[in-house]
């Protein structure tokens, strides 16, 4: 494996709220009800209310060293080799940090009277999922693009697996993001790699192929990466 270029970093533990906010706000962004949004405060707080969840993910990433962040800080991927012992670490990290949470929350809906604590904490919560369902859903190919696409799917090859996800972008900056997913194809997976992808929105699977991914099954995508000699 290469070093890592410049501009490929991985993130570190500062950079976990920046990364979980930028993961929100481009979930959100693309989601059927931020579509309906028009404001930027009331974007900000749908982005707000899903960004929990989002953070565990950031931790879950970041600790194994999986996560990057562009140096404009606008855009993040993350690059994981398949069935890597270093994801438990991540795993770890994102059990200590609920419980580290969760047990003064827990301590304080004991001493509050009434039950109104679990009884807002459980509304909030319910209204947080049903907005990281929608924001997780994504788009769905219209049905003249599955029947373009269908004679270009190919079956995932065998290789050493390394997945790329969570490609996100702050809305209304620069794509960052893609610059920093090509940086990562070509300095930090090994070579003959076997990448794969999975497209959020009909937009990123038109970009996916763009770069050279082979469309597979679904939304997912896979790229094979060049060996130096074939690249020289």
């Amino acid at each position: 494996m290469t070093a890592d270029a410049p501009g490929a970093r991985p993130a570190r533990w500062r950079d976990i709220p920046r990364a979980a906010w930028i993961l929100s706000r481009a979930f959100t962004n693309e989601s059927r009800i931020g579509r309906r949004i028009h404001s930027r405060h009331l974007a900000q707080l749908h982005a707000l209310a899903v960004t929990p969840f989002f953070l565990l993910i950031t931790i879950y990433s970041t600790v194994p060293g999986y996560l990057y962040l562009d140096p404009s800080r606008t855009g993040v991927a993350v690059a994981a080799p398949r069935r890597s012992l270093r994801s438990l670490a991540g795993g770890v990290a994102v059990v200590a940090f609920l419980v580290t949470v969760g047990v003064p929350l827990s301590l304080a809906s004991r001493l509050e009277p009434g039950y109104v604590l679990e009884v807002g904490a459980g509304v909030a919560t319910t209204l947080c999922v049903v907005l990281l369902i929608d924001a997780m859903i994504g788009s769905r190919h219209r049905r003249q693009d599955r029947k373009r696409l269908r004679p270009l799917r190919r079956k995932i090859p065998t290789g050493e697996r390394w997945d790329l996800m969570m490609l996100a972008q702050l809305p209304d900056t620069e794509p960052a993001a893609a610059r920093l997913a090509l940086t990562l194809l070509r300095t930090t997976i090994p070579p003959r790699a076997v990448v794969t992808a999975v497209a959020h929105t009909t937009e990123l699977h038109a970009k996916y192929m763009r770069y050279g991914f082979t469309p597979a099954r679904g939304r997912q995508l896979f790229y094979i990466v060049p060996s130096h000699d074939s690249t020289t």
